[in-house]
């Protein structure tokens, strides 16, 4: 299993920033994003305030695992 870090992209904070919100294990960072995605949409929900009513579609928008060569996005699961 490999760690991977999950980052949450917000344009509407000051300042625009990636957040890093937790971490997360899988063979792949595809994997992880995919075996964890609905834990992770409720903690940046928690962390940022964002009720029920803010669609997970904009929330995919942000999120994104970091691996070796890059970022994988969660618009890619979605």
């Amino acid at each position: 299993m490999n760690l991977y870090e999950v980052l949450f992209y917000s344009g509407e904070e000051m300042p625009p920033a990636y957040y890093l919100i937790d971490g997360i294990e899988g063979e792949k960072a595809e994997d992880a994003l995919r075996d964890h995605l609905e834990e992770i949409v409720n903690k940046i929900r928690q962390i940022f305030g964002l009720g029920d009513d803010f669609p997970d579609r904009k929330i995919y928008d942000g999120l994104y695992v970091l691996r070796e060569g890059g970022l994988v996005s969660a618009r890619t699961l979605a």
